[in-house]
């Protein structure tokens, strides 16, 4: 009697190891996802200052903020201790900055409204009419600081470079990457061990953002053109399959040379920073 009272406990533990072993995954996959993803925002949070901090010694340039963001993401992609491994880091924190599919960078401040409340023809500009019209910037403590009523800044304030950056966090740890991609984008998938999971199921996002797959930003909508068409008789089937295909290409293109995927389980995280001007801030007429 002992024997299999002995028996039935070690068949009733391997079920309850067998029914919890996955929740036990999932927590732990998820946590380590979350640190890498934590370790990116930190970074971002860096990085956005150094692209602010840029911009403002180079005419708030966007090419000059971006090399600034570039500069300070290098640490995420550097797999090395040595310069070869610290350039192709460069190298694809570069390629990850400037691709708008993975980074969008906004500055919010100086606007175009506070270049027509106090912008001047810019003296470096050598074309003749001037094309170019800047923000001054010297003696902003006996300037006047009267707010304009165009942009609501005064021109101390128009002076403040501030820069909002989204940039689409690639996730790296199996399952985990697939299900908080699918949360943030709405996928549910099939509930059925056998048949597809999640983000690799056939359901469409239903919260896409700008960071999701490509045939999860517009599979909503090539799906309402396709069943509109077949209303009336038209079968447009085939957009389906090709922005799937395409979507799936991208997904699995790498960098040559850089082993890096351009593509992936990626979700959105936003950085700000604010500096001061240390050039006049340069915009077109």
């Amino acid at each position: 009697m002992s024997s299999l009272r002995c028996r039935n406990a070690g068949g009733q533990a391997t079920v309850e190891y067998i029914i919890i072993l996955p929740v036990l995954l999932m927590l732990v996959l998820g946590s380590i996802q979350f640190a890498l993803l934590y370790q990116i925002k930190t970074t971002l949070n860096f990085a956005a200052f150094v692209g602010a901090r840029q911009g403002s010694l180079k005419n708030a340039s966007s090419n000059s903020i971006k090399d600034g963001i570039a500069a300070g993401m290098t640490p995420l992609f550097t797999f090395g201790p040595d310069m070869v491994s610290m350039l192709k880091g460069r190298a694809i924190a570069m390629i990850e900055v400037f691709n708008p599919l993975t980074m969008e960078v906004v500055v919010l401040s100086p606007t175009a409204k506070a270049a027509d409340d106090f912008g001047i023809d810019d003296p470096e500009d050598t074309a003749s009419p001037k094309s170019k019209r800047v923000i001054p910037n010297d003696n902003l403590t006996y300037r006047p600081t009267t707010v304009n009523g165009n942009s609501g800044l005064n021109i101390q304030d128009a002076n403040l470079l501030k820069i909002r950056i989204t940039y689409c966090a690639k996730m790296v740890v199996p399952l985990a990457n697939v299900t908080i991609y699918s949360i943030v984008n709405g996928i549910e998938g099939v509930k059925n061990l056998a048949n597809e999971w999640y983000a690799e199921s056939t359901a469409t996002a239903t919260t896409p953002n700008n960071c999701s797959q490509l045939k999860d930003r517009f599979g909503s909508k090539v799906n309402s053109v396709t069943e509109a068409a077949s209303q009336v008789g038209v079968d447009l089937g085939f957009l389906s399959t090709a922005l799937n295909d395409i979507s799936n290409a991208l997904a699995g293109a790498t960098v040559p040379g850089l082993d890096w995927g351009i593509g992936g389980y990626r979700i959105p995280i936003t950085a700000e920073a604010v500096v001061r001007m240390q050039s006049p801030a340069r915009f077109a007429k």
